[in-house]
């Protein structure tokens, strides 16, 4: 019994499907968004499997993203069907808008999160491969369905893979140097920061996060 209570936690930590990469997961969101529209109808996995872009994938990898997926806030599943959340459809939404800020959506959605707890706690002390962190953060699943997490947490902002390999909690700047954030953003178009280097991207993007989360508290932001 209290074996049981120790491996409880663990046992509600979905990862997602290694079958299909991040890209491709946040492409079905994309589709079923589309196949829904606004008002979040579920949407049938054979219909998903068939419309998939690029290349089709079978009804069976469709329904293995959705667990990760339903933990994450994004999906939920209606035995042969899948719906989008509204957090789940605003992230279409804002891909098909502004990459750079569907990332920091997705961050503050997942800040309280295990997987982004975690990475956090794994990464304080100092940065590890992708191979590594998946590893501390696989459980008992595979390897590659941490690796899969990783790639997640990239995207979301929570991690920074760098040219070296290594993942590493995001900076707003490298040390010694001005932070955006206190030094004033640059205006840059949309398209401008999505064609940033990755460590510039991370430190526009964490830099604008500050700045939001800062203009939510004011009070004399309106």
């Amino acid at each position: 019994m209290t074996r049981a209570k120790r491996e409880a936690p663990d046992s509600r930590r979905i990862l997602p499907t290694p079958a299909m990469t991040c890209l491709r997961q946040l492409e079905m969101i994309d589709l079923i968004a589309s196949l829904g529209g606004p008002y979040r109808p579920p949407v049938l996995l054979a219909e998903i499997s068939a419309r998939m872009p690029r290349k089709r994938v079978s009804k069976a990898t469709v329904s293995s993203a959705q667990g990760f997926l339903r933990q994450g806030g994004l999906v939920e599943s209606h035995g042969g069907a899948i719906s989008l959340t509204a957090a789940g459809l605003r992230l279409a939404q804002l891909r098909g808008e502004d990459s750079g800020r569907a990332r920091l959506f997705l961050c503050d959605l997942w800040k309280s999160t295990w997987p982004t707890t975690s990475a956090q706690q794994l990464l304080q002390q100092k940065p590890l491969s992708r191979t590594a962190l998946a590893e501390q953060l696989r459980g008992p699943y595979a390897v590659e369905r941490g690796l899969v997490l990783v790639d997640w947490l990239d995207y979301a902002l929570i991690v920074h893979q760098d040219e070296e390999g290594l993942v590493h909690l995001p900076q707003a700047e490298p040390a010694g140097q001005p932070s955006p954030a206190t030094t004033g953003l640059p205006l840059m178009r949309a398209e401008e920061i999505s064609a940033l280097p990755d460590d510039k991207f991370h430190a526009v993007m964490q830099a604008y996060g500050i700045l939001l989360t800062s203009l939510r508290g004011s009070p004399t932001a309106a």
